[in-house]
């Protein structure tokens, strides 16, 4: 499973109408060992959010990152367990919504499933020099101008580049038209076209994006090839 951060209900009361939560707010690499965890002493526990740390980032930094939210709208705090009175969560939550990926359970397996390819080379810790992609050569500087090069690129001749935006995520949308671009975390413009790609990926996730895109167009992805320094 992924490095994710997650938001636990361990325990709620209601009282005359107001509803007070207990919730851990911590990080995990196995959430499904987390939950286990978590569950021999509480079995009402539910799995309310969880997050994961932007490619830049450390899982450690995102972390802390969603506590220093949390304590502006939990009413009490004690280490890694917060107390949000009713509604202050899902402000909690919407928050850190813009500034991490939301994520499900279903989305880290097949996120994990993805990374186990054997298909795919790993380039983590390096960045693109050259993308060659059907038969065009480009320099590129980053892993978001590879993608959006290579989406431009094989865009340029088709008949329905809208046909894009039904590649996405259970939770989480990849490619959006003009006016739909605040839906993504870092959107970037493809060119010539009223499309945006989000570009808030890892490496191997950008990589794994062009693959998509070339296979919902027909292309085979051994039309591409990706040269790279080490960061």
């Amino acid at each position: 499973m992924s490095d994710v951060v997650y938001a636990i209900r361990i325990s709620h009361l209601e009282y005359s109408g107001l509803k007070i939560m207990d919730i851990k707010i911590g990080k995990s690499t196995d959430i499904d060992s987390t939950l286990r965890q978590y569950s021999r002493g509480n079995r009402d526990i539910e799995l309310l959010d969880m997050w994961t740390p932007n490619p830049d980032k450390t899982l450690s930094t995102a972390e802390r990152g969603v506590h220093a939210v949390a304590e502006r709208y939990a009413y009490d705090k004690q280490s890694e367990k917060f107390v949000f009175l009713q509604g202050a969560y899902q402000e909690f939550a919407e928050t850190v919504n813009m500034l991490l990926q939301n994520v499900t359970r279903e989305d880290l397996v097949t996120e994990t499933a993805s990374s186990e390819s054997t298909d795919v080379d790993d380039y983590t810790g390096t960045t693109p020099s050259v993308i060659k992609i059907l038969g065009e050569t480009h320099n590129i500087d980053s892993w978001a101008n590879a993608l959006t090069v290579a989406v431009e690129t094989i865009l340029r001749d088709v008949d329905d580049p809208e046909r894009i935006t039904e590649i996405d995520g259970r939770t989480r949308s990849y490619f959006v038209e003009e006016g739909r671009q605040s839906d993504l975390f870092k959107p970037r413009q493809i060119p010539d076209t009223n499309l945006y790609v989000e570009t808030n990926f890892s490496a191997n996730d950008c990589v794994r994006k062009i693959e998509q895109v070339m296979a919902k167009y027909g292309y085979d992805k051994a039309e591409l090839e990706i040269f790279t320094e080490e960061a």
